[in-house]
């Protein structure tokens, strides 16, 4: 007999394999952090044994969600600048904090932000990290984060130019971008042979560098393997800057320079001409649908079903806990499904199996890693959840692919597996707890809301919750 460290009997695998395989009474068996064994709950059981023997009676197991575009830090400003157009959320949030995000600040945001994740069946994210300007280092307490969760962690180190910012946001840091590639040559160094959290580049959006910025930034990914991902085209300000400053828009600069490319990942996408859709099909890049931002801020519907048409990849995003306001993936695959019926007026346009692949094997090839992640197969990492569709809100289950879509929401995500470690079981976190996280995120976030007066005014006055009592 065969030594594994978990096994998950008696269940049905939503494998989401090149065929769409749904295994009914199987069992699947992980040796440290790979999936080894796939098959009839018997056979794996006759031929494995593991100290751990999760049952999966009832419950469906699904491969982790990735989540290709996040901002983590902005969990710590969820709820502001409501009602508005991007921009002018962010001059009403955003940018009026970041003179004063400390690390503090960052790790309770990022650590409630993984869990939330995760309660959602997300095991990757790409947190896009642009809180740079108030002190160094600030990166570091999303790496904290995401090691004291578990969660694997793509950080996106982004640079974005604060010089510009008015009194009183003046920030105490203006990076430049050699500061940029200093701090990246760091975090680099230190996370290389990481067992689960990598790095990418992140500029920030298009006005962020010049063209010698770009292609500066395109020879150094080149040179170090590195991804790229960048907000593009979320709203028409983009292509209004480009034409304005370089007679062409942002698809034709950014492919002048070399940016786009098949390891490019353009966040949003929503304000996409004819020129633009061209280059992208012609350099096949990655894509990131965040429908609840793009719709909580009125920037508009992006043209996903173009993009798919085209054969491009598109994943799923949450965008930041402050433009969403949550980090609940499962809202955004289900919003995924339906906004784009009623947009078109075409119930066939994504049908569940379309967003779910979005979500799993899709947003793999988006960071670049479907041979590890995306779909239950053997020799793959074992990153998966089991779904408990035993609620009022999933009941009658005709099918778990269709319940996941359409009826489910983060009670059903019962136990969480990445990297092989269990990290959420029976619905309680094993490495974290969960009441101190929120108890220190509602402090902090509180106290930064004040140092930098920022809030909410209801019929013409000022509403503010401080932090909870801690009970003795």
């Amino acid at each position: 007999m065969n030594n594994v460290t978990l096994i998950v009997k008696d269940t049905t695998l939503v494998t989401m394999d090149r065929d769409l395989s749904i295994l009914e009474g199987h069992a699947l068996a992980v040796r440290d952090s790979r999936i080894v064994a796939l098959g009839p709950s018997a056979d794996i059981l006759a031929a494995y044994a593991s100290p751990v023997v999760l049952d999966g009676r009832d419950r469906f197991v699904f491969p982790g969600f990735i989540n290709t575009h996040t901002h983590l830090f902005q969990n710590a400003l969820k709820g502001l600048g409501r009602d508005l157009r991007l921009f002018d959320w962010l001059d009403n949030s955003v940018r009026k904090a970041l003179h004063e995000i400390r690390s503090v600040d960052v790790y309770n945001a990022a650590v409630a932000g993984c869990l939330e994740n995760i309660r959602s069946g997300v095991t990757t994210v790409l947190d896009y990290m642009y809180a740079h300007a108030s002190e160094s280092g600030l990166d570091d307490a999303v790496v904290r984060a995401f090691e004291r969760t578990g969660i694997r962690g793509i950080l996106g180190r982004a640079h974005t130019k604060t010089d510009g910012f008015p009194e009183p946001a003046r920030c105490p840091i203006n990076e430049t971008e050699d500061m940029f590639y200093a701090d990246v040559d760091r975090l680099r160094a230190e996370l290389n042979g990481h067992e689960t959290v990598s790095l990418a580049l992140a500029p920030g959006i298009i006005w962020d560098m010049d063209p010698d910025g770009y292609r500066r930034l395109r020879q150094y990914a080149d040179q170090h393997g590195l991804r790229i991902t960048m907000h593009l085209d979320e709203t028409p300000e983009d292509d209004a800057f480009t034409r304005a400053h370089y007679d062409m828009n942002t698809a034709e600069l950014l492919d002048q320079t070399g940016i786009l490319g098949e390891d490019f990942i353009g966040a949003h996408l929503v304000h996409l001409d004819s020129t633009t859709l061209e280059i992208f099909g012609r350099r096949k890049i990655k894509c990131s649908h965040n429908p609840v931002s793009n719709l909580l801020l009125a920037s508009g519907v992006a043209p996903v079903p173009t993009l798919k048409r085209m054969g491009l990849d598109v994943g799923l995003g949450t965008d930041g806990a402050a433009s969403n306001d949550t980090q609940n993936m499962l809202e955004v695959i289900k919003l995924a499904a339906i906004v784009h019926k009623g947009f078109h007026q075409d119930p066939t346009i994504l049908n569940a199996v379309d967003v779910l692949k979005m979500a799993t094997i899709e947003g793999a090839r988006v960071v670049g890693r479907e041979d590890d992640l995306g779909s239950l197969e053997v020799g793959k990492l074992a990153d998966f959840f089991l779904f408990d569709p035993r609620t009022v809100a999933c009941v009658p289950v005709t099918d778990p692919i269709t319940c996941l879509v359409y009826s489910s929401n983060p009670t059903s995500v019962q136990t969480v597996v990445i990297h092989g470690r269990i990290v959420l079981q029976d619905g309680v976190f094993c490495s974290t707890d969960e009441t101190e996280a929120v108890y220190a995120l509602q402090e902090s976030a509180y106290h930064l809301r004040q140092r930098v007066g920022l809030g909410n005014t209801i019929n013409g006055r000022p509403v503010a919750v401080g932090p909870f009592t801690r009970c003795a």
